[in-house]
């Protein structure tokens, strides 16, 4: 059962402040079928120097020039596994039949809803596919 989240916020001062954000913190389902164990998480770098220098393309001095490495550090920094496979084992694409099948709950739920738009169902307008 979910119930209203109170968050807890460092002042200045020391002493803790709380906010009571009103909204209930919900744990999805897992929408994958892969054992936790065997999922594998493929880390590479965003922007691999080893590899552009290995094919001739030394970017050291452009990079130092411009004092870049520390953003590409963070950048290429880690990478939290487990996070990922959590996220990606509860993640589903929002793609054209997911509105259709959208409406037409909101349509069994309340057959008054029949013909209307999205926005008349209050539902959010689907604009493009999406991972969630």
């Amino acid at each position: 059962m979910a119930s209203s989240s109170t968050k807890q916020v460092s002042g200045s001062s020391g002493s803790g402040l709380q906010i009571n954000t009103g909204s209930s913190y919900v744990i999805k389902p897992k929408t994958m079928a892969i054992p936790y164990e065997s999922f594998e998480v493929q880390i590479e770098s965003h922007v691999d120097f080893a590899s552009l220098k290995r094919n001739r393309m030394n970017l050291d001095a452009l990079m130092a020039a411009q004092q870049m490495f520390p953003y590409f550090n963070m950048l290429n920094g880690p990478t939290y596994v487990k996070l990922v496979k959590d996220f990606r084992v509860r993640a589903e694409v929002y793609d054209l039949d997911a509105p259709k099948v959208e409406e037409l709950q909101a349509v069994t739920r309340d057959p008054s809803l029949r013909g209307k738009t999205r926005k008349e169902m209050n539902l959010k307008p689907f604009r493009q596919a999406e991972i969630r």
